[in-house]
């Protein structure tokens, strides 16, 4: 009874850590070019462009896009037309006592905000392989990209998961 309570309690612990949200961001570690980022954020604007149009999109960043791929995005982002929130923090420290500021705090994305959008840019894997994967709503885009003496070239098709 004991050992089958163990096994059910880790099998129970491996799904918790599956369930954890994974982070957000730019997480490349080493070093790379420094026009890495600026690339892979026109390439990912470039197929954004054929499935959202971009007069037709308001987006609302779910994290801090504080990173090189990040800012690169946005940016790009913007001077194709998309509409787009950046993630907000919350900066109030003191509890207000006004009624008018008493009420529930709205959630920083909702659907009239925008789809929740979100990176992440991650690797290096094995053979120099890097990943860009943004999350649109309920969907995602990804793509690999390989490394070879200091040229990023395009490792396979954009991938999209409805």
């Amino acid at each position: 009874m004991r050992r089958r309570l163990s096994v059910l309690l880790g099998i129970g612990l491996l799904l918790a850590g599956c369930v954890n949200p994974s982070p957000y961001g730019y997480l490349v570690g080493g070093t790379v070019p420094p026009q890495m980022p600026e690339r892979l954020a026109q390439d990912t604007v470039t197929r954004m462009e054929a499935l959202y149009p971009a007069a037709h999109t308001r987006l609302a960043l779910t994290h801090p896009a504080t990173d090189p791929y990040g800012l690169a995005l946005i940016e790009a982002l913007r001077r194709k037309g998309y509409a787009l929130m950046e993630h907000r923090v919350n900066t109030r420290t003191a509890i207000s006592t006004r009624d008018d500021m008493s009420g529930p705090v709205q959630p920083a994305v909702s659907r009239e905000v925008g789809l929740p959008f979100g990176y992440v840019v991650d690797g290096p894997f094995e053979s120099r392989l890097y990943r860009v994967t943004v999350f649109i709503g309920s969907q995602s885009l990804s793509r690999v990209y390989r490394m070879d003496q200091q040229v990023l070239a395009q490792a396979g098709a954009w991938v999209r998961k409805e």
